[in-house]
């Protein structure tokens, strides 16, 4: 059974391991995709930026009226750099419209008309050659502070947006244009933390084609990117957990219903073998008396036939304790008690311990322990079963003699408190370590008794005690040192009084 057990929880701790090993492996995947995805979303969006900023340029030179001769149809002809997704630029020829704007709706490029003679084409291309080239490229040549100022921060947010959203990265960010030279920062998206943009290593170049290197970088840092990240395996997380979770458990209840079936099967052995020996010693005793009470020489002796008589009949009653206790026992055990009724009725106290004390006096005088009945007043009355009762005060005496290394001396007292009554039975036996009196009532239970070795129990007795009181709507306590004895105290409601 320990190396099942052992396998089956080193084969446990080893899936954890690997699962967690595993999604440790998965985080780190998708921490590098999302890096990866952010760079190339950074570079997509920094080269949106410089060749919008040129394609602005280009188109600026073309609008222009003086570039464009009027025709007979009272619209002008124009040509219109169109950059798309990849940034190629090709000139496109569309028609101004009468408010002498130029149409640039590059999905209309294929529903325009057909291109203008050669002529203007040659127009076209003398102002190229003579304006066009030289100012893009003074525009491209630009100070510093011009290059500045042409940056505009919704611009930026737009195009970094565009790009994420097209990564699959929907989380929040922030973005600031930092002067690498100057060490500080242009443009910053509001809230931003600078502290955070300068730490983060998410960064490229604004402007990187430019003829003078650009003295910018444009910064980018995720706030809540460890929890996106995560978020992102929440639900493997989540399944790996709950499965490990339910497998634990479940080998957790097997293992503990195995040691609880195997607890119990040494119990029941152990009870049967027990029982058969509470059995066999009243039985043998039973028997010994009767054959000396057969002998026709003791029958004529009045006092020998009244000593083996009164042997029969305590043995008779320990026998039917014994018998007793079992079926009550397997009567509560069975749903809950709610099976075994108590024939209740009122009586008198001090004849349940009376008659209890009665039944042990030839057992008494023939092992030499002693039984003392301490302020016994008459007249406490309860409401109970009267032959449980005694049964419950039997063991408790019982028990006190089977467990005491001296001769065993034994206490009984009776008092009221409040409306209820107190019964104390105490001994000067063995004791009971601290902890274990929590689990002397538990069915079954005994507890080891050191060097007596020829104490023999069932485990029923302080079960059936509990159970019997509690059923009366009282309580049992004991107070208990180890060699100096021990103490049981029981309370009873009062006849007339439910608590």
């Amino acid at each position: 059974m320990k190396i099942l057990i052992a396998i089956m929880t080193a084969s446990l701790i080893g899936v954890a391991i690997v699962q967690f090993y595993l999604i440790g492996k998965s985080l780190k995947i998708e921490e590098e995709k999302f890096d990866r995805n952010v760079s190339y979303a950074l570079m997509r969006a920094t080269d949106k930026l410089e060749k919008g900023h040129t394609a602005k340029a280009v188109i600026k030179e073309f609008d222009d009226d003086n570039f464009f001769p009027h025709r007979d149809s009272g619209k002008d002809t124009a040509f219109f750099f169109e950059h798309g997704d990849d940034f190629d630029f090709d000139i496109n020829v569309i028609v101004k419209d009468d408010s002498n704007r130029i149409k640039i709706n590059a999905r209309n490029i294929r529903k325009l008309p057909a291109p203008p003679p050669a002529v203007w084409i040659r127009k076209v291309d003398t102002v190229i050659q003579k304006n066009l080239v030289t100012n893009v490229l003074k525009d491209l040549f630009a100070d510093r502070d011009s290059l500045e100022r042409k940056l505009k921060k919704d611009e930026i947010e737009k195009y970094l947006k565009e790009e994420l959203t097209d990564g699959s990265i929907e989380t929040d960010f922030y973005f600031g244009v930092h002067k690498i030279d100057e060490d500080k920062f242009v443009i910053v998206k509001a809230g931003a933390d600078t502290t955070g943009l300068k730490k983060s290593r998410y960064r490229a170049p604004l402007f990187p084609r430019r003829i003078f290197a650009s003295p910018y970088e444009l910064i980018v840092y995720f706030p809540d990117k460890d929890y996106y990240i995560f978020k992102s395996l929440a639900l493997m997380l989540a399944a790996s957990f709950v499965f490990i979770t339910v497998i634990a458990f479940v080998f957790y209840q097997t293992v503990r219903m195995f040691l609880k079936q195997k607890k119990i099967t040494e119990l029941k052995n152990d009870l049967i073998n027990n029982i058969t020996h509470e059995f066999k010693t009243p039985i043998s005793t039973i028997s010994i008396a009767c054959e000396a009470l057969g002998d026709p020489e003791l029958a004529v002796n009045e006092k020998i036939v009244k000593r083996y008589s009164g042997i029969v009949r305590e043995e008779n009653e320990r026998l039917k304790r014994l018998v007793e206790s079992l079926l009550t026992t397997a009567a509560l055990e069975k749903n809950g008690g709610s099976s075994f009724n108590l024939v209740k009725k009122e009586i008198s106290v001090d004849d349940v311990v009376n008659e209890c004390v009665k039944s042990f006096a030839e057992r008494a005088r023939a092992e030499n322990f002693s039984i003392e009945t301490i302020g016994i007043p008459s007249g406490i009355i309860i409401n109970g079963d009267k032959y449980h009762l005694i049964n419950v005060l039997g063991n408790l005496i019982d028990n006190a003699v089977k467990y005491n290394l001296r001769k065993p001396d034994v206490k009984i007292s009776v008092s009221k408190g409040g409306n209820r009554c107190i019964v104390e039975v105490s001994d000067n036996g063995i004791g009971i370590p601290r902890g274990e009196t929590d689990k002397i009532f538990d069915t079954f239970y005994r507890i080891p008794t050191g060097n007596i070795h020829n104490v023999r129990g069932n485990g029923l007795g302080l079960s059936y005690c509990k159970n019997i009181v509690e059923l009366h709507g009282g309580k049992i306590e004991v107070v208990s040192k180890p060699n100096e004895g021990s103490k049981f105290i029981i309370s009873l409601p009062l006849a007339g009084n439910k608590s």
